[in-house]
């Protein structure tokens, strides 16, 4: 199995570079009109627009033979495949659903953002594993 690699959908990627644009524009137009005063207005927005160009341009998630890593804005985590027990989905999150990846005897999870365009090897993959939404219903009277 060669190393696949996923990036975010296209229309996620435009839709949250369009944003950090919009938000870095907004940041630096005050600095234009107000001076340096405007700093306080200029950094805080500039930084959010800066955090959702980076989301949006270096997500990657990678499956290879051996391990699975995802790599966000500023951080990337991985785990080996022996590692993983099962998989269940979240929603709760602002940036829309995930699959979250439980690794054996407690020891973490990995968050993977459903906005991947992936295609049916990772989908596979994904049904190979146990599924722990369906425990978490059968627990639940």
């Amino acid at each position: 199995m060669t190393p696949r690699i996923y990036r975010m959908n296209r229309f996620v990627q435009s839709f949250y570079c369009a944003i950090g644009l919009g938000l870095i524009g907004m940041g630096i137009f005050p600095l234009f009109q107000l001076g340096f005063w405007a700093i306080f207005i200029v950094l805080p927005l500039s930084l959010a627009g800066i955090y959702c160009c980076c989301w949006a341009l270096r997500s990657h998630l990678t499956l290879t033979e051996a391990d699975i890593s995802v790599c966000y804005a500023f951080g990337e985590a991985s785990a080996q495949l022996s590692d993983i027990e099962g998989w269940r989905t979240e929603s709760n999150s602002k940036s829309g659903p995930y699959w979250v990846l439980q690794l054996r005897g407690n020891s973490g999870s990995l968050s993977i953002n459903q906005n991947f365009a992936v295609d049916s090897e990772f989908l596979d993959f994904i049904s190979k594993l146990r599924n722990l939404n369906e425990l978490e219903i059968s627990v639940i009277p």
